[in-house]
């Protein structure tokens, strides 16, 4: 009896405790009727609609039925606010870029600035007090073009300067108006009816940073911020608004910001720079789209380093 009693006691012993109690209380408890939705990842053409319409919201409308402009000629840069050799680093960087996207850089000492980056310092105070509608620095700007640039928030004021001009980089004759006080009611004309081409040309753009705001980032990546924010105007993405893709546009918002311009920052203004002088703001914005869903596929397509 004492020899049975001991192997039941074994027995006992043997067996995992408590094991379907610890099953059932480490089970997530699922309500009867409760319906798990898998969400698929988006398709490739519904992953291009999103980056079209993420673009759309960062690259400044151009006015209607003219396209987005672009330089049409080297870029001369000029970095201010900061130490020489900080400065010069930041403007070398641009230049590079500028070349890299066809758009050619301007490398003489003398050249008329097209593309200026002014660190702010603090006597200058904070941005919102940096520029008004009188403001002598975008007094040139159409109407809605001021307001673009007066609306910004966060420590980062820009803006381009843009001209209108006929397939031959002729300026267009204006049909009503005063072009050049108000450039926003002014209309144009081409010279004649079987060429009614419009083309935009940035001839000047400018980026004001404050300097505090730049401390801690690095001299690459104030200078991929200050080439997508002048070699073709954009907006800094809203903070509401979902980031479709990471870009350096969020620089000054994102607490993990890019080290450098994105696959999709370069998508963003290789493909400006790609198409033709009087492309559709459209046909930009879809190519633009196409192109970064490309690199991304090709980056998802590539073998896992881990994995080799």
């Amino acid at each position: 009896m004492l020899f049975e009693a001991v192997t039941f006691a074994l027995a006992l012993a043997a067996l995992p405790p408590a094991t379907v109690e610890l099953t059932q209380s480490a089970e997530p408890q699922v309500p009867e009727g409760t319906t798990i939705i898998v969400t698929p990842p988006p398709t490739e053409s519904e992953r291009r609609e999103e980056l079209r319409d993420f673009t759309k919201q960062i690259v400044r409308s151009p006015k209607l039925r003219q396209p987005v402009a672009k330089f049409l000629y080297p870029v001369c840069v000029q970095v201010l606010g900061l130490a020489a050799l900080e400065a010069e680093a930041i403007a070398q960087r641009i230049r590079d870029h500028a070349r890299d996207f066809g758009i050619g850089s301007n490398d003489k000492p003398d050249c008329t600035p097209t593309v200026k980056v002014a660190f702010m310092a603090p006597e200058a105070g904070p941005p919102d007090r940096w520029l008004s509608a009188d403001s002598p620095a975008i007094a040139h700007l159409a109407g809605y073009q001021q307001e673009q640039v007066l609306r910004e928030v966060g420590p980062v004021r820009a803006w381009n300067r843009v001209a209108v001009r006929d397939v031959n980089g002729r300026a267009f004759r204006v049909r009503f108006g005063d072009q050049a006080r108000f450039p926003e009611y002014a209309e144009v004309e081409a010279f004649n009816s079987s060429d009614p081409i419009v083309t935009t040309e940035i001839t000047g753009a400018a980026v004001l940073i404050s300097r505090e705001a730049a401390h801690g980032l690095t001299l690459a990546q104030l200078a991929d911020y200050a080439t997508v924010r002048t070699l073709i105007g954009t907006s800094a993405p809203s903070a509401e608004d979902a980031i479709a893709a990471p870009t350096i546009l969020t620089l000054f918002t994102d607490a993990e910001p890019p080290a450098e311009m994105t696959s999709f920052d370069r998508a963003l203004v290789a493909e400006l720079y790609n198409a033709s002088r009087n492309s559709s703001a459209r046909r930009v914005y879809n190519d633009i789209a196409r192109a970064a869903v490309e690199t991304e596929r090709a980056a998802k397509a590539q073998p896992d380093v881990l994995d080799q």
